[in-house]
């Protein structure tokens, strides 16, 4: 897969695909993962050209990460992690989740970080949520801090509006965003990609499959676990989730008609479009992965993505 650089301020170069590893981490969010299996699965997305890795303490209440971390003993050179901060729990159930992205908690929680990924340094490390309580300058001027420390290398933002990005830039020099984007979910077309085209900021999109729907795999009588059976967020709402399913049924019987897998043609929309530097892909198993990077060694004319 050919790599591309992060964004004009960034040093990192990125394959198209970044694994993206919140679903390992298992409970609250997912059903129990196979240990060994995803170790495996990330091993093999690193042999198969992906460099880049997405995590974030709060997958697993910490799992992810040291998954993460156990994954690329021998090969940290071969590997740009990117995790993130900013949302604790005080015990293992989402209902002790908080934000906090104080001072205090930034310089805790980067240890807590590099300790279960076993590294001296975080290549790409994001703010997660907003915190709505913590003004935005004290928690750039904390990482800003790390960067000196040399405990992170580059600075990223996900889930952030254009006015909240603005203010950080005021403090810290930010690599890149990390939004939600797919050929359902589109709503940073309205002012967040515009807003970092032109600030040349990169982009890592999140969810460029729309959590599984844009496979193809589910209709109206599928039942889903975990937090997509719970009903209640994005496009898993009830009332989100039939208009979602019916525009699914007609991209996969275009799909049909060109001959390209419904995945391929989702991962491969999403990122060639322009602003967008890479998408966070998920994997649970290597075949998985292998079928994920497939999408980036074919032919597809452009005339498709019209």
């Amino acid at each position: 897969m050919k790599k591309q650089k992060l964004s004009k301020n960034s040093n990192f170069e990125t394959a198209p695909i970044v694994y993206g590893a919140w679903s390992i981490g298992g409970p609250p969010f997912w059903d129990e993962r196979d240990r060994n299996l995803s170790i495996k699965t990330i091993q093999t997305a690193l042999d198969l050209g992906v460099n880049m890795i997405d995590t974030a303490p709060i997958y697993g209440f910490g799992r992810s990460e040291e998954i993460v971390g156990d994954a690329i003993k021998n090969r940290r050179d071969d590997v740009l992690l990117a995790t993130k901060l900013g949302l604790c729990w005080k015990e293992e159930n989402l209902a002790t989740m908080y934000h906090d992205l104080s001072a205090k908690s930034v310089a805790e929680e980067v240890e807590n970080s590099l300790r279960r990924l076993d590294t001296d340094h975080i290549d790409l490390y994001q703010i997660h949520w907003p915190d709505p309580d913590t003004s935005i300058d004290e928690t750039m001027a904390a990482l800003v801090k790390l960067q000196e420390q040399g405990k992170i290398v580059e600075i990223g933002v996900s889930n952030f509006d254009v006015k909240l990005l603005e203010m950080a830039q005021k403090v810290a020099t930010i690599t890149c965003v990390q939004p939600k984007y797919n050929l359902l979910e589109r709503d940073i077309e309205n002012s967040l990609l515009p807003y970092v085209i032109n600030e040349g900021i990169g982009s890592i999109v999140y969810s460029p499959l729309a959590s599984g729907l844009l496979t193809g795999k589910y209709d109206k009588n599928s039942i889903f676990t975990g937090w997509r059976g719970r009903g209640k967020l994005g496009i898993f709402r009830e009332e989100a989730l039939s208009v979602a399913l019916e525009k699914v049924a007609k991209l996969k019987s275009y799909a049909d008609e060109v001959e390209i897998p419904l995945t391929h043609l989702a991962l491969r929309w999403v990122v060639a479009q322009k602003g967008v530097s890479a998408a966070i892909v998920g994997a649970n198993t290597p075949e998985q992965v292998t079928d994920n990077v497939k999408a980036f060694d074919r032919d597809i004319p452009e005339a498709v993505f019209a």
